[in-house]
């Protein structure tokens, strides 16, 4: 499979609101090559959840591409997403693991920080590393515990 590699750099955006928030474009390379390119995300943690929160665009192997969460009290409304013209991989909670899903078909899980993805794609690898690097599990724990 090779490495995943993250680069964070100055967003290309020069609004206001991207200087005060610190906007980063995020590029994530496999192999040596990039692949996966997201607009406007910032530093993980509080910042990084309000802008993903939103939405956030990119591209991805020369798509245009749309990172979304979604965050409810019931546990079947929570998930995070990475969508393109051609493919879509979620995440969703599944008991007390994290379930990855390319299209309809399952494709691996998360439990106790740890990865099982059952054929890692380029696609999962790649959605898997933002979802983590991102820190997008946020979005999928109960509201109320969050701040446990």
């Amino acid at each position: 499979m090779g490495p995943v590699v993250l680069t964070r750099g100055p967003g290309a955006r020069s609004c206001p609101e991207a200087a005060a928030d610190g906007w980063e474009d995020w590029t994530l390379a496999l192999r040596g090559e990039p692949r996966l390119r997201i607009q406007g995300l910032g530093a993980p943690g509080h910042l990084s959840r309000k802008l993903l929160a939103r939405g956030l665009d990119g591209v991805w192997d020369g798509e245009e591409c749309r990172v979304r969460v979604a965050s409810s009290l019931a546990r079947s409304r929570r998930s995070a997403s990475v969508e393109r013209a051609s493919v879509r991989v979620a995440f969703r909670p599944a008991g007390l693991r994290i379930q990855v899903v390319q299209g309809d078909e399952p494709q691996g899980s998360r439990s106790a920080g740890r990865w099982d993805l059952s054929a890692p794609t380029d696609t999962v690898v790649l959605g898997a590393c933002l979802f983590e690097w991102a820190e997008m599990d946020h979005f999928l724990r109960t509201p109320g515990l969050r701040q446990l």
